[in-house]
C-alpha cells in the first residue's frame, strides 16, 4: 500500500471514529461486531493480540458509556480507529488470505497498544478498583455511589 493510500485510510478511520464517539448506539454496534469477529476468528496470528484487542474494546465501551473519564483527548479516537481497522475485511492485507490476512491487524493493534501503554496501565488500575468496589458492594448489599 502506498504512503498516500495509507494516510488516506488513516484519516478516514480517524474521521469515522470521531463521528462514532458522538453516536454511542452506533459505536456500541461496531464494538459488538468487533467482539463477534474476534470470537469467531481462529487465526493463530491473532492469538497474540486477542487479549489486547478485547481490552481495547472493553475500554472503548467504558469511555463511550461515560464510566471511564480519565483519558487524553486522542485516546478514544485512536482506540476506535484501531478497532475499525480490525473490522475492515479488505484492509492492507485482506483477512481472507489464509495465514497472512491478519498480519496488518496485529501490527496496527500492537502499535496502538504500545502507544497507549501508560494510559492502559491507568485504565487497568481504574478497572481493578471498580471491580473491587462492585464486589464490596455485593457483599454488603449496598448500592455503589461513584
Amino acid at each position: 500500500m502506498t504512503a498516500d493510500r495509507s494516510e488516506t485510510r488513516i484519516k478516514a478511520l480517524t474521521k469515522r471514529a470521531e463521528k462514532l464517539l458522538k453516536h454511542p448506539k452506533a459505536l456500541s454496534g461496531e464494538l459488538q461486531d468487533a467482539q463477534n469477529k474476534l470470537a469467531k476468528t481462529q487465526n493463530q496470528r491473532l492469538k497474540d493480540i486477542k487479549e489486547q484487542l478485547t481490552l481495547l474494546i472493553t475500554w472503548a465501551r467504558d469511555i463511550a458509556s461515560g464510566a471511564y473519564k480519565d483519558y487524553e483527548t486522542k485516546t478514544p479516537v485512536m482506540i476506535i480507529a484501531g478497532i475499525l481497522y480490525f473490522l475492515m475485511p479488505l484492509d492492507s492485507i485482506p483477512d481472507f488470505l489464509l495465514g497472512w490476512g491478519y498480519i496488518d491487524d496485529v501490527a496496527v493493534i500492537t502499535f496502538i497498544y504500545r502507544q497507549l501503554k501508560t494510559e492502559i496501565e491507568h485504565y487497568l488500575s481504574w478497572r481493578l478498583h471498580q471491580e473491587a468496589a462492585d464486589e464490596s458492594d455485593q457483599s454488603t448489599g449496598q448500592p455503589r455511589g461513584d
